[in-house]
């Protein structure tokens, strides 16, 4: 299974800081670390997430389309958290 609960919040956090770096440090991660976790969702996918070509990643078109469903998916785990939290 590509996509965990972990990668998921790393690929939004790529998303939403624009680099590697920046999600490293949002994350409390080293950017290497970050950078191996794409790269291994990329070849579990066999899809490109983020186009390397520039000085930062920029979302590919296959990432983009991914977004929504991975942004619902991170709300949902929020909510899920936040009901069993409730609950005890």
């Amino acid at each position: 299974m590509a996509f965990s609960s972990d990668s998921v919040q790393l690929f939004l956090a790529v998303l939403d800081h624009g680099s590697f770096s920046a999600a490293a440090r949002a994350l409390g991660r080293v950017p290497s670390a970050v950078s191996m976790a794409v790269a291994q969702l990329e070849a579990e996918l066999d899809m490109v997430l983020f186009e390397r070509t520039g000085r930062e990643p920029r979302p590919s078109a296959a990432a983009r389309a991914l977004e929504p469903q991975a942004r619902l998916l991170a709300a949902q785990l929020l909510q899920l958290n936040a009901q069993a939290l409730s609950l005890t």
